[in-house]
């Protein structure tokens, strides 16, 4: 059996080891990628790749070195946001906002799918997650975040998350 394998757009993760390396596999990224026409594929990809790098940064203590390169690489300048936990619009909030993302937990979750609707693409990540009601269990914990794309770079985002009591040091 292979250690991950798409099944009607989405990801499944037969290795957990995969939850750790996701992020540097050419071949994981490349198949959640893939879509119909060779447009729809690259944006995918930006999105895979967007995340990808994000989390790198995030497994690798790198924040402060590296998050203002990949943010000006996918991002626009004057990037539109909707999540109530990050500090406004601008390319530049989302880069200071990013600087106070807490490091050192390991790899953040892996996209398991991304679904297309003209501008508009749906990021679907998976994390198990300790079962709050069955010590010792994990139960698939995911993540949605949606972002519009233009001209090959992400124009908006909406997240899923509601505002936090406690929101990140900085913000």
């Amino acid at each position: 059996m292979n250690d991950f394998s798409i099944i009607d757009g989405v990801a499944h993760i037969n290795d957990p080891a995969l939850y750790d390396t996701w992020l540097d596999r050419e071949d994981y990224k490349a198949a959640v990628a893939q879509a119909d026409t060779p447009e729809r594929t690259a944006v995918k990809r930006l999105l895979v790749d967007f995340e990808a790098d994000l989390a790198r940064m995030v497994r690798d203590g790198t924040v402060q070195e590296n998050v203002e390169d990949v943010m000006k690489r996918y991002i626009v300048e004057d990037y539109v946001q909707h999540d109530p936990n990050a500090p406004g619009n601008g390319r530049d909030n989302i880069i200071e906002h990013f600087r106070h993302v807490p490091t050192g937990h390991g790899t953040p979750p892996p996209v398991v799918s991304v679904v297309l609707e003209g501008e508009l693409a749906c990021v679907m990540m998976k994390q198990p997650t300790p079962d709050p009601e069955s010590p010792g269990e994990t139960y698939d914990w995911y993540i949605v975040t949606v972002f519009r794309v233009r001209d090959g770079k992400l124009a908006e985002h909406w997240s899923a998350f509601r505002k936090m009591a406690a929101p990140l040091p900085g913000t």
